[in-house]
């Protein structure tokens, strides 16, 4: 009797702890857009449907040929590594693949700076990385 009932409060209490780990990922939760001026450049999803925060980065390619304005000529999905919220900052990883055909990891990290807005910049990417804003969608 007495392993029944340590069974169960055992389970009470692993649910009720990853219960409580994925309301403090809740409000990253959803589909962020990131634009340059009115273009698209990234969209970045996030969910807890495996009870831990996980997504994935779309990075768009964007080309300007002589005058024409900037427009996407393909789009490069990415599933994240080891995303990690801790407040205001999410920090993740992804596996990307250079034109050169060498696989690298990068190394992103997304700051809030409003309700529903954050920037995204690639910290591993070099110092011409641009800091990008992403706007959560609703």
């Amino acid at each position: 009797m007495n392993r029944k009932i340590f069974a169960i409060a055992w389970f009470a209490l692993a649910t009720g702890a990853a219960g409580g780990a994925q309301s403090a990922n809740d409000s990253w939760v959803g589909i962020w857009h990131a634009n340059v001026g009115a273009r698209p450049t990234s969209l970045l999803t996030l969910a807890t449907d495996t009870g831990k925060l996980g997504g994935t980065l779309v990075l768009d390619m964007l080309c300007c040929d002589g005058d024409q304005t900037p427009h996407v000529i393909a789009s490069d999905p990415h599933l994240l590594m080891d995303p990690v919220a801790d407040g205001k900052t999410l920090t993740f990883r992804v596996r990307m693949h250079r034109p050169d055909g060498a696989n690298v990891i990068a190394s992103f990290e997304v700051k809030r700076t409003a309700p529903g807005k954050a920037t995204i910049h690639c910290v591993s990417c070099g110092a011409d990385a641009p800091v990008v804003e992403l706007v959560k969608g609703r």
